[in-house]
């Protein structure tokens, strides 16, 4: 034993004496790596040196301490087992032994995708318990997935970057967390409007895949010119560029394994490993056990002008399509109609813009689309709450308390209600039942039907996220 930990100890040592002759680099970048092109744009960059090869580029800044370019690990071997030894923040007060990460070969990927224990656990987590999640992912990728990429490429990104989608909403352009982020790439509204899309009463264009797609890119963009690192990036992307900064600046560390295990929420830490993950399995599904997956066909369109202050069911009409049709190539139109500021470019399938502009003067003669209109009578059902009626109607519960004089939330069963019709035309969706399975989270579950986490807690008087298997949960899925 003793032989054992001299042989060691002298091991260490010849390895931090021979460090010294060597020049600095990034705490995840190997030695024997020189660090260069760190002061250009991504696009020239990427031509230089790929960001996701092992020797990671750190961007040299006055806004970052010089000592982040210390080694804070020394390879024994390159296929085995790393040292890793925290000299600086931790005082030289422990050394530990760790895999090293195994490197999936570039050649499939073009952004940084380790195999490591973190990325396995969700890599088994789809398999399992979220396959169902995993396979509707996928099935809706197929309709967006080449649009996204086109977008991504021409703004000098990686490809690769589409899966951030699919882990931020599973590719539901009406996806909305209980912290407000909507729409694929999941935008919170300061953040939208920061990269130019349009968020009103009548428009959220986070629900746009193409423009929203575009803010994703540029937000994209700036993150990898500020840390120089795609999982710094998407960390970044989740928690916000603030808390990663913050957290390399205390630890003096700017590799995302690093960081994330003192100084980032566990959600960022679970979402570089889950996208990784995802990464993983929707390049090479069948390997994974994903077979017969229905891919979405991607939508074909044009685009045209139609006047202001219209219902799409009105314009559906008279052109002769089907509303829904209509409806769902135009989620950002949250009231189902176009907004009062002059006339509005909207999407039609191939072949109907010339429709449209044959039928402008009978479009412009619409009547104007108006939020309100009128009341329907709903009877009470055993289970019913305000709040579940509400969201069925796509109304608010205090305008249902408003058309019935209510002064509390108490309703009886077989009481008749007034409901005002909602934007939508009160159209109701037929509830179904979801029995909770080990691992679910209401943000798959949400994601799964297509609704938000919000309905899912206000259908079944939910105070907290928190799921337990077995429970059963009202969903009144679009």
């Amino acid at each position: 034993m003793f032989s054992k930990l001299l042989l060691t100890f002298l091991l260490v040592v010849s390895l931090l004496s021979g460090c010294a002759k060597y020049p600095s680099y990034s705490n995840h970048s190997l030695p024997g790596k020189e660090i260069r092109g760190l002061d250009k744009p991504v696009e020239e960059s990427r031509k230089e040196a790929s960001p996701h090869q092992e020797s990671v580029l750190l961007r040299k800044d006055s806004s970052f301490s010089s000592e982040m370019t210390r080694p804070n690990f020394f390879i024994l071997h390159p296929s085995s087992q790393v040292w890793k030894m925290y000299d600086d923040f931790f005082l030289l007060r422990k050394m530990i032994i760790e895999d090293l990460p195994h490197f999936v070969p570039e050649t499939e990927y073009d952004i940084p995708v380790v195999l490591n224990s973190k990325v396995q656990r969700f890599i088994n987590y789809f398999q399992t318990t979220g396959r169902d999640f995993f396979s509707s992912w996928l099935s809706r990728s197929g309709r967006y997935i080449p649009m996204m990429k086109r977008i991504l490429e021409e703004k000098g990104l990686p490809a690769d970057l589409v899966y951030l989608a699919m882990i931020e909403s599973g590719f539901n352009v009406r996806a909305k967390s209980n912290k407000g982020a909507v729409g694929p790439w999941q935008f919170i509204k300061s953040t939208a409007l920061r990269y130019g899309l349009r968020v009103d009463s009548w428009v959220d264009e986070r629900m746009d895949p193409e423009k929203s797609t575009v803010a994703a890119a540029n937000y994209l963009s700036d993150l990898y010119n500020m840390f120089q690192s795609w999982e710094l990036a998407a960390a970044g992307y989740n928690a916000g560029e603030e808390r990663v900064l913050e957290a390399i600046e205390r630890y003096k560390v700017a590799d995302f394994w690093e960081i994330s295990e003192y100084a980032l929420p566990r959600e960022t830490r679970d979402y570089v490993p889950k996208l990784m993950a995802a990464l993983i399995i929707a390049k090479n599904p069948e390997k994974y056990g994903f077979y017969g997956i229905d891919y979405q066909e991607p939508r074909s369109f044009e685009r045209v002008k139609v006047p202001p202050q219209k219902s799409l069911k009105d314009i559906a009409r008279v052109i002769g399509l089907n509303y829904r049709v209509l409806r769902d190539l135009n989620p950002s139109l949250i009231r189902g109609a176009t907004p009062p500021y002059g006339d509005y470019e909207i999407k039609v399938p191939v072949g109907y813009a010339g429709v449209v502009a044959s039928r402008y003067i009978e479009l412009s003669k619409l009547p104007k689309f108006t939020i309100a209109r009128g009341t329907i009578k709903y009877r009470v059902k055993p289970g019913d709450s305000l709040s579940e009626i509400a969201s069925r109607y796509r109304v608010s519960v205090s305008s249902i308390k408003r058309a019935n004089g209510l002064r509390g939330s108490l309703i009886r069963v077989g009481q008749v209600l007034k409901i005002p019709a909602g934007t939508s035309g009160g159209t109701t969706r037929k509830a179904i039942s979801y029995r909770v399975r080990k691992g679910d989270t209401l943000w798959d579950i949400a994601s799964r039907y297509d609704v938000s986490v919000s309905d899912i807690k206000r259908w079944n008087r939910l105070k907290s996220s928190k799921l337990i298997a077995g429970d059963e949960l009202t969903i009144y899925p679009k």
